[in-house]
């Protein structure tokens, strides 16, 4: 293999796999998001950086012929599994990027972990780009939807309403749904209320880009016909570190979505 291109594939390994690293130092998150990045960072590394020991020890396994089969299925699971993650996170990029927000829909801020200090800085994002959308489109009311875990000092439907009110927001045009516990229940709970209340059924999901495409997912299996759009929570220093690691766990999140009934 061309050493340029081995030298090239090596660094950028190496970097995603600090990246893939750095959310479990710093933040204790480690999920299949990071596990499996860390797992495809260190293979591509001992490939590219070790590649004539690499060639030789395949070498060795495949003059087994069992082992020689597995290889090739193992080659053409990882050749599916490669075309699989271009197709989603294309449509990751889409359904977060080029569905722009209609005006005065109704907000459906869904929600993420309350720490004991307040909002998550995952949950601190969606707050912060709610607040920005209701002040863009004055006549929206926003539903805010997430129940209390049992390490939640209050739901965190509850956290997102007394911070986005702190932040001058009418809290009459906020309505808290405090039960939900995943993102199914966040959006048919949330529908739920907007058809109660009688507000406008257009929503606009704010959420982290990553999380877009399960909500849409979700709102289709739903059978929610209603104008469906996207507002993205800005990642600020703590969603860029922990972004590759929420991006990859979507790749596994989704087909077990769109497998559940």
């Amino acid at each position: 293999m061309n050493k340029i291109l081995c030298i090239i594939i090596f660094i950028i390994s190496s970097a995603f796999l600090l990246w893939f690293i750095l959310p479990i130092i710093k933040f204790g998150i480690f999920n299949p998001g990071n596990a499996l990045g860390i797992t495809i960072c260190l293979y591509l590394m001992f490939w590219s950086g070790f590649n004539e020991k690499y060639a030789a020890i395949k070498h060795s396994l495949c003059s087994i012929e069992a082992v020689k089969i597995i290889w090739r299925i193992f080659n053409v699971c990882a050749g599916a599994f490669v075309a699989y993650a271009v197709i989603v996170s294309a449509l990751m990029v889409y359904t977060a990027y080029f569905t722009a927000p209609s005006n005065n829909s109704t907000a459906v801020v869904l929600g993420a972990q309350v720490k004991p200090w307040g909002p998550s800085a995952l949950l601190q994002q969606r707050i912060d780009a709610a607040v920005g959308y209701l002040k863009e489109n004055p006549e929206a009311k926003a539903v805010v939807t997430g129940g209390q875990g049992k390490d939640e000092i209050m739901s965190e439907g509850q956290c997102m309403y007394d911070n986005i009110i702190k932040q001058g927001i009418d809290g009459k045009r906020i309505l808290i749904e405090d039960k939900a516990v995943n993102t199914k229940q966040n959006i048919r709970f949330s529908y739920r209320i907007i058809k109660d209340k009688k507000l406008n059924e257009n929503m606009t999901v704010i959420t982290d880009s990553f999380h877009q495409l399960r909500a849409r997912i979700i709102v289709n299996k739903l059978k929610i016909k209603s104008s469906i759009s996207s507002v993205n929570a800005v990642n600020h220093q703590v969603g860029i570190i922990t972004y590759p690691t929420y991006f990859v766990r979507e790749w596994i999140a989704i087909p077990f979505e769109l497998l559940k009934r």
